[in-house]
């Protein structure tokens, strides 16, 4: 804490963190609150007064123990989720809607009884849980102990829980379907459990502890954007499809030998570039805290676990339809499969990975052979093919390689010869193309 036992600013702190500590979260708090605060707008310590501190959870972030796959592989799995963890979790933090991770969460007993426990019934019975207790009108917050402390000082900054990386990529697969599937099922709103316990237990225990909680009345503001959160939270497995059919669309589009739809160069110049270089600015703007390399891991997980969160979301959304209860014995029974190191779920990967690179290589035919003079018609194809070849690249190669038994050091591009090869490619493409198309016309393109 940044406050001392009357909440006032510790005046061992530097100046900027004095300010800082000397400031509520006023964003989550209505007008009648900020004055049971202090009129002076300093905060107070922690009370269970349910008037003043609506504090339900504290959630730490997941962190992993420094292992191979980590560090010298780059993270193929996005294990880290730096952007999430990093940047997103930050904002929100911001409206006291901090996800429920079931692990690494310091929980407040009064909080976690109003709802009658944890609720289980779901594969994120930690989300649901945080859900249910945002919903009755709590607060939750993020803490990093790793970004909090005197950066001169070795030892004030640490994380304080870290664990280890799933030993395979079938096990993280599995890992990433079932949280799908737990995420689809809030959204869906299954006839989930209310947690599980005796219910004239339940009643006794609130006849002598009676629980209120707290005013669910927000700023507009943050109601708002706790529905955007709670979108961004829970729909995300149907996101998924998008990115399933953007690789099924361009291998399409590299067997047709044609775009499926028409390339206007107007809109491409004066709309559609300068919508992606904003997006861009803006999202490198809004990920600030998170370093390049995790970015572009997190951005190829995009491709390498659309898969697992669909399988995850028609899971839940059959379950829906069919009104299917499962007992909580069966539905948990499945982690103990999590340790094999083996998944249908990593097959649509291989097997988009080898199409696509089949389809390059149709379409460089299709290109030198009848579209020469046409190439808008096969080039952008063929970039959009080697874009998501490179998005699978790292995660088929761990399942390759752990499929046949190799080494996770094998198969690995020591020497930079990869650049090599590609400048070579691009200057063999280029006066293959120039060959071809003078040949036929008589003359040079350009």
């Amino acid at each position: 804490m940044n406050l001392d036992a009357n909440g006032a600013a510790n005046p061992n702190l530097s100046k900027n963190r004095q300010q800082r500590a000397s400031k509520p979260r006023t964003s989550i708090f209505t007008d009648e609150e900020k004055k049971k605060l202090g009129k002076d707008g300093g905060g107070v310590p922690y009370t269970d007064d349910y008037e003043v501190s609506k504090l339900a959870w504290v959630q730490t972030p997941i962190y992993y123990e420094d292992c191979f796959e980590l560090e010298q592989l780059g993270d193929p799995c996005g294990h880290r989720n730096s952007l999430y963890y990093d940047a997103v979790h930050c904002g929100y933090d911001g409206y006291g809607t901090a996800s429920m991770m079931s692990t690494n969460a310091l929980i407040r007993r009064s909080a976690l009884d109003s709802v009658g426990g944890m609720q289980y019934g779901s594969f994120n019975e930690g989300a649901l849980t945080g859900q249910r207790m945002i919903s009755e009108g709590w607060d939750s917050a993020y803490f990093r102990k790793d970004w909090d402390g005197d950066v001169r000082d070795p030892d004030a900054r640490f994380p304080l829980v870290v664990g280890m990386v799933p030993e395979s990529v079938a096990a993280t697969m599995k890992y990433r379907k079932r949280v799908a599937q737990g995420a689809s099922e809030i959204m869906l709103q299954l006839p989930l459990t209310h947690g599980l316990m005796d219910d004239e237990w339940y009643k006794q225990y609130q006849k002598e502890r009676t629980i209120h909680p707290p005013d669910k009345a927000r700023p507009w503001p943050v109601v708002i954007m706790r529905w955007i959160i709670y979108f961004n939270e829970y729909w995300y497995p149907l996101s998924s499809i998008q990115w399933c059919l953007y690789a099924i669309l361009v291998a399409y589009m590299l067997f047709v030998g044609s775009l499926v739809f028409y390339l206007n160069p107007d809109m491409v110049c004066y709309a559609y570039m300068p919508y992606i270089i904003m997006c861009g600015l803006i999202n490198r703007a809004a990920t600030r805290p998170v370093a390049s390399m995790d970015s572009v891991a997190g951005a190829e997980t995009c491709f390498s676990f659309a898969w697992a969160n669909v399988a995850g979301f028609l899971s839940a959304l059959f379950d829906r339809i069919t009104c299917k209860k499962q007992s909580t014995k069966k539905r948990w029974g499945t982690q103990g499969a999590v340790k094999s190191r083996t998944s249908i779920l990593q097959l649509p990967n291989v097997l988009m990975f080898f199409t696509l690179i089949f389809g390059v290589f149709y379409g460089l035919y299709v290109f030198f052979t009848r579209s020469y003079n046409t190439p808008w018609d096969v080039l952008p194809g063929i970039v959009l093919a080697l874009y998501i070849i490179m998005s699978l690249l790292p995660v088929c190669r761990m399942t390759i390689q752990e499929y046949f038994g190799w080494s996770l050091e094998t198969m690995q591009d020591r020497g930079h010869m990869s650049s090599a090869i590609v400048l070579a490619i691009l200057a063999a493409w280029a006066s293959l193309w120039k060959f071809v198309y003078v040949s036929d016309q008589g003359s040079i393109m350009f």
